[in-house]
């Protein structure tokens, strides 16, 4: 019995290249049993994306070729049918590519083929490719797995199109110029070609990523074995390659370097340099390891704010505050039932809060939906003015032991914490479909918040450092005018 060849190259592992090429080997040359079971939150999200896809295709009434599944041969043959035929649209063709032995090399499977007038191999008319996404705007690897399938119907009709399009997830069309970005095609397949030919042709390298990637049961422990440089915060994949080929292969034998030497060695700035060799000594010290910097007044006496948000429907769940007011704790949370009425309760949370403070909160999330909010050009009272994004300074306060990919790992790294004790922030908008939703919510802010303000009274403070903080999330204490509310000292 012959072996079976390689899985063919799909639009999935182009979709998935620019976060992870060890993903992507994985995918043709690991054993799926090995991924780690989705979580629920990632099963919600994939429910409301199908969902979604689905309701768009129903409104078109385009047909869907027929073919028994695994025959993707058939497939083809049964999508070329009814684009000879000339039909409106395809939902779910297939189209396939193959090597110069005759093998399978490639699969797409657009979630829609649309009919355009302009000659090609089928008659007077052609085909463009576009597909469904839950995003509110075009991303590269979304565009890299368009490209892929308008390659692939080019084999078909003998024309590559000269544009393709995204569906938003509002049901926004956007146009993309597919030509353009032949060239990033071109290179993304030489890369998984390489990837599908050789399993050691990517190593892991630890990011953000690792976080919702299936793999990463499989990549961590190897990387915790191997003591591997992308464990150092700060770590690039190019910087890893500079250090190994100056003979640094591990944290450890990083944190016994010289600024100098590396300097002549690699010629990387010493600046960067000391940086990550302190990084790599807070490391193996496995502990934080503090800079001197000054006390901030806003930092002491700021407000923390936080949102809640479910970002396919824009919607923000609940607003928190926390701050201290006579040397006493307080905290405050508002959850808006529907998005008519967020302005209302982010309103009312500002209205408990003291207006001489700095509003302290972590990341682009608040500032995001403030543009959202007010777009129209209503005024929120100078909130944004009184904003402090935190993200930067608590990044900075320290050199810590592991890669700060974002508040999690600083709770993990800096609190010793579970930041995911009261949930996951992608969990909460699948919490709406729960009884008790307004209790998590309050539940999950509140525990953000007892770690944001333990991170900035500890790292930028300094109040904090070398005492234990500990947390207890309480629920919701009282429901107004279709605004639940909570309200109390943390614990």
């Amino acid at each position: 019995m012959s072996r079976p060849g390689p899985k063919p190259i799909t639009g999935t592992h182009l979709y998935t290249l620019p976060r992870c090429a060890r993903a992507v080997a994985l995918e043709f040359w690991g054993d799926a049993s090995r991924r780690r079971p989705l979580r629920d939150d990632e099963e919600f999200l994939l429910a409301r994306g199908r969902a979604h896809e689905a309701n768009h295709v129903a409104t078109l009434g385009w047909p869907e070729p027929s073919w028994p599944r695994g025959d993707f041969a058939a497939g083809a043959a049964a999508t070329r049918d009814l684009l000879v035929q000339g039909a409106p649209g395809v939902s779910q063709g297939v189209l396939v590519g193959r090597d110069g032995d005759g093998d399978l090399e490639f699969v797409g499977i657009p979630d829609l083929l649309r009919r355009c007038d302009g000659a090609s191999a089928l008659g007077d008319h052609h085909y463009v490719v576009g597909d469904v996404k839950s995003s509110s705007r075009p991303r590269g690897d979304q565009i890299l797995q368009l490209s892929l399938y308008a390659l692939l119907l080019e084999l078909v009709q003998g024309r590559y199109p000269d544009h393709g399009f995204l569906v938003m997830k509002d049901g926004r069309e956007q146009r993309i110029d597919l030509p353009a970005f032949r060239p990033a095609l071109d290179d993304a397949l030489a890369r998984v070609r390489t990837l599908r030919a050789d399993r050691d042709a990517a190593r892991p390298f630890f990011a953000a990523a690792c976080e919702s990637c299936r793999w990463s049961e499989l990549c961590l422990p190897a990387l915790e074995r191997d003591d591997d440089l992308s464990l150092v915060d700060g770590m690039t994949e190019g910087l890893r390659t500079m250090l190994e080929i100056a003979g640094v292969k591990t944290a450890k034998g990083l944190a016994r370097a010289t600024v100098a030497r590396l300097a002549r060695d690699t010629h990387v700035e010493s600046a960067l340099l000391r940086r990550l060799i302190d990084s790599a000594r807070a490391r193996v010290a496995s502990a934080p390891q503090p800079i001197e910097r000054a006390a901030s007044a806003d930092e002491a006496s700021g407000v923390l704010l936080h949102v809640l948000l479910d970002g396919f429907a824009d919607r923000a769940l609940c607003f928190a505050a926390r701050w201290n007011e006579g040397g006493e704790p307080r905290f405050v949370a508002v959850c808006p039932r529907s998005r008519d009425e967020e302005a209302r309760a982010f309103e009312a949370l500002i209205a408990q809060i003291p207006a001489d403070r700095r509003l302290l909160h972590h990341g682009r999330a608040l500032r995001a939906w403030l543009v959202r909010a007010y777009a129209d050009g209503a005024s929120h009272d100078g909130i944004e003015d009184r904003l402090l994004d935190v993200d930067r300074r608590l990044r900075s306060c320290a050199n810590w032991p592991a890669p700060i990919t974002g508040l999690p790992a600083l709770v993990r790294a800096g609190l010793g914490r579970d930041p995911h004790r009261a949930g996951r922030s992608e969990a909460v908008a699948g919490w709406v479909e729960h009884a008790d939703v307004e209790a998590r919510l309050v539940r999950k802010a509140r525990a953000d918040l007892d770690d944001l303000h333990a991170l900035v009274e500890r790292w930028l403070c300094g109040s904090g450092i070398g005492s234990g903080v500990t947390s207890d999330a309480g629920g919701v204490a009282t429901t107004e005018g279709g605004i639940a509310h909570a309200a109390g000292e943390p614990a």
